[in-house]
C-alpha cells in the first residue's frame, strides 16, 4: 500500500477510535513498525496527531455535521444510491461554487475532490489550509495541489472518457477511507461518463457532508 493511502487511512482510524496503537497498524498493514512511527510522525508533523507511548493520539478533528439522506425525485441534483439500496432513495447536497466549498474546508480535513475545471479551481485554494488530505480519482485534481505538505492519494482505476478513474480498483481504495467532506461535480446524465458518475457517487457516500460544485464557466472535461 501506498505511503500517503496508508497514512489516509491511518488518520481515519485515530479520528473515529481517538487513537491507533503501533503494533495494531503493524500488524494490520503488514508493514514494519519503524514504517508505522514514520506514519505516525509525518501525520504529527502536520498537526494532525500527537505521538504517545505506543502509537498517537488524534488532535482536534473538524467538525462532522450531519449526513443528509432525502427523499427526492429523480433529477433536480439528485444522485441514486448503489445497487441494492431503495430506487427512490437520493443523497442530496447544496450546489456551490469552488470558492464556496473552499470555506468548507477546515484544517486537518480529508476532503474527497473530483470533478472538471471547478474541481481543478477548488484544488488551487486550498494551498493554505493545513494538515489536509486530498482523495481523488483524477490526476488533474492531484495535479493542481501544489502544497507539498498537503498529502494527496490519487486514487487508480479504469480511465473513463472524462478523464476520471472509476471500476472495481477505484472502489475497493475508497471502501477503505473516511472522509469528512466530500465536493464532487454535480450529476449530469447528459455527459455520457457514468462511471465517472458511479465513482463521485462512491466519494460521497464515504463522506460525512458532501456538497456539489458548480460547473465552471467554460468548463471542459476533467482530463483537460
Amino acid at each position: 500500500m501506498l505511503g500517503d493511502l496508508r497514512r489516509a487511512q491511518i488518520l481515519a482510524d485515530a479520528r473515529e477510535r481517538g487513537g491507533v496503537s503501533l503494533r495494531e497498524l503493524s500488524d494490520r498493514f503488514a508493514v514494519s513498525i519503524p514504517t508505522i512511527r514514520r506514519d505516525l510522525s509525518a501525520l504529527a508533523d502536520q498537526g494532525l496527531v500527537r505521538r504517545v507511548h505506543g502509537g498517537a493520539v488524534v488532535l482536534a478533528a473538524p467538525a462532522r455535521p450531519e449526513r443528509v439522506v432525502a427523499r427526492l425525485p429523480a433529477g433536480a441534483g439528485a444522485v441514486p444510491l448503489p445497487q441494492g439500496q431503495p430506487e427512490h432513495l437520493y443523497v442530496a447536497r447544496r450546489v456551490v461554487s469552488a470558492q464556496e466549498a473552499a470555506a468548507l474546508v477546515t484544517p486537518g480535513t480529508a476532503i474527497g475532490l473530483s470533478g472538471g475545471r471547478a474541481a481543478v479551481e477548488l484544488a488551487g485554494l486550498l494551498d493554505d489550509v493545513p494538515g489536509l488530505t486530498v482523495v481523488t480519482p483524477v490526476p488533474a485534481v492531484a495535479a493542481a495541489v501544489r502544497n507539498r505538505a498537503t498529502v494527496v492519494v490519487l486514487v487508480g482505476g479504469v480511465r473513463t472518457p472524462s478523464g476520471s478513474h472509476a471500476g472495481p480498483l477505484t472502489h475497493a481504495t475508497l471502501d477503505r477511507l473516511n472522509l469528512d467532506l466530500a465536493v464532487v461535480d454535480l450529476p449530469d446524465p447528459a455527459s455520457g461518463d457514468a462511471l465517472a458518475a458511479q465513482t463521485d457517487l462512491a466519494l460521497v457516500l464515504r463522506a460525512t457532508a458532501a456538497v456539489y460544485l458548480r460547473p465552471a464557466t467554460g468548463s471542459r472535461p476533467r482530463s483537460g
